[in-house]
């Protein structure tokens, strides 16, 4: 079957970088400005667009979709992560009207809204990481849940582990409950509510491992997880550290609040998620806590 010159043209067009779609149609300047990556989130694209290519947003969305054909929307951050639910709000600039879609990593499905969840593509690897650690039988404690991706990946992988997600946001637990059907995790919870309060009454001494996915703040929750823990129990923790020295804050914080509550913690495992900001990583501290 011969293959036309159109077609093969058609076939090396698609795929390319955005910066290669956009060659010779923005100015140097805009060029300059430019933001490159993008991140994936099922079928949307969540882009950044500075304040001088605002007007040429158009254009870098529909080189988007035209060298993406999964991709069926282009939507900007609006702001930072805020408010009490820890939102990144998007706009829709390109394709459909949208923000709701279903986001697929390590064999399992999450339904989700942009704009009314908090959902990080971006820690992907970290999951598959814990999904590797987790025994059978354990009992995980997952606070701050979210839609479930932390909890729903370690339930599905170890079917034998009993799982508990706890979420504030009332839009999360709803598309948490529909992930855990979604992707049969029948050994997988959810409860509604403030951490605070949930924790530790219901849940003394319960987990033999917690993992903790709110990097922001997260050290004022420690003293709520930590009574959760088995002797010996292994606490995920993140938080954000300055490049220079990323693990010194978060190690100190778990040490510091361990010590408070009559525990000790016992560094096992440290190392970088992701780069946050020019000066600042996003870090995840494992501690034994006995």
């Amino acid at each position: 079957m011969k293959t036309s010159k159109r077609e093969l043209a058609k076939r090396q067009e698609f795929g390319k970088s955005l910066r290669g779609e956009l060659e010779g149609k923005l100015t140097a300047r805009e060029a300059d400005e430019l933001v490159g990556s993008f991140d994936i989130v099922g079928d949307i694209a969540v882009v950044e667009i500075p304040d001088a290519l605002e007007k040429k947003e158009k254009l870098v969305a529909d080189a988007i979709l035209k060298n993406h054909h999964n991709i069926k929307t282009v939507a900007k951050k609006t702001g930072g992560t805020s408010g009490e639910f820890r939102i990144r709000p998007v706009k829709v600039i390109a394709g459909e009207k949208k923000t709701r879609t279903v986001y697929r990593e390590g064999g399992c499905d999450f339904e989700l809204d942009l704009n009314k969840t908090y959902f990080s593509s971006r820690l992907g690897t970290e999951r598959g990481r814990l999904v590797e650690l987790v025994k059978k039988g354990e009992h995980v404690l997952v606070p701050f849940a979210g839609v479930g991706p932390f909890a729903i990946r370690i339930g599905k992988a170890m079917p034998s582990a009993s799982v508990v997600g706890i979420e504030l946001n009332p839009d999360a637990t709803e598309f948490f409950g529909k992930n855990i059907d979604r992707n049969r995790c029948a050994n997988v919870s959810v409860l509604v509510g403030d951490v605070s309060e949930i924790l530790p009454n219901e849940f003394a001494g319960w987990a033999d491992r917690a993992a903790m996915p709110l990097p922001m703040d997260g050290g004022e929750f420690l003293k709520f997880i930590i009574p959760c823990m088995k002797k010996g129990g292994v606490l995920h923790y993140y938080s954000f550290g300055k490049t220079d020295d990323p693990y010194s804050d978060a190690e100190k914080q778990v040490k510091k609040e361990a010590a408070k509550l009559g525990r000790k913690a016992k560094i096992l495992f440290r190392r970088v998620v992701r780069p946050y900001s020019k000066d600042t990583e996003q870090v995840v501290v494992d501690a034994e806590i006995n």
